[in-house]
């Protein structure tokens, strides 16, 4: 699950970090930080790493006010052909000012957090976010937005047979295709967990795709044969065994 922090108030972004890894200490997670909305809105239009699942955003950020970040945001999603409604990311919005909440709910804010921010207001806002991010991502199906030959496609992640590093690009092995962009493997790992593994530091499988394995490699249903690291084997044959029962 990716999370979002854009405050330009470092000591406000340490203080949710450390909220966030002490409640999502069983799930895996990653946080990026944002100290200003240009800097996030610049994120997420030219894509340049995961898509965000929730993001906690100040109102009263130092380029600009978060209620316009937030309509830019919304923007986007609308030339996107994405309803704003139950679409990632889920907005949280983050400040001292309660009468910017009409606002906040105008463009669709999942809920509005007040500062200063209470332990126990946080963990109840954020357990509403994890669950509804779980619910969409059951309903509906996965999709990478990448950008590979100057083009932003949307790919299914059903259709993903394996994901492989590549220096500093991925490449996604598709059926009949393959596309490399920049992106971290590990961000990915974390973006499609639980149904891909890491079974290699430079290897992502799609359980759906796995034939079978042994200790040594692990062979696609497209016919690819791919390294397995001695390490990874028992946690993998754990995690293959829980995504079959999963899906009988």
């Amino acid at each position: 699950m990716q999370i979002g922090i854009c405050d330009d108030e470092k000591a406000v972004c340490r203080y949710l970090q450390s909220l966030i890894r002490k409640y999502m200490e069983q799930e895996p997670f990653e946080i990026i930080e944002f100290f200003t909305g240009g800097e996030l809105l610049a994120y997420l239009s030219e894509q340049k790493g995961p898509a965000l699942d929730i993001l906690f955003l100040d109102v009263a950020l130092a380029d600009m006010d978060g209620i316009t970040v937030a309509k830019k945001l919304r923007e986007q999603m609308e030339a996107e052909k994405r309803a704003a409604w139950g679409s990632l990311p889920l907005l949280i919005f983050v400040t001292g000012f309660s009468e910017y909440m009409p606002s906040a709910f105008s463009v669709h804010a999942f809920q509005y957090i007040m500062k200063p921010v209470q332990e126990q207001n946080f963990y109840q806002v954020l357990a509403q976010a994890v669950r509804e991010c779980k619910h969409l991502k059951t309903e509906n199906p996965k999709e990478l937005l990448i950008k590979t030959n100057n083009q932003m496609r949307k790919i299914s992640v059903a259709d993903i047979y394996y994901i492989e590093s590549s220096n500093r690009k991925v490449i996604l092995n598709l059926q009949n295709e393959t596309l490399e962009f920049y992106d971290k493997i590990s961000s990915l790992e974390q973006q499609l967990w639980p149904d891909f593994f890491r079974i290699h530091k430079g290897y992502l499988v799609h359980m759906k795709y796995v034939e079978r394995y042994n200790r040594s490699e692990v062979c696609m249903k497209n016919g690819d044969r791919l390294l397995i690291s001695k390490y990874k084997y028992h946690d993998f044959v754990a995690a293959y065994i829980q995504y079959i029962a999963r899906k009988d």
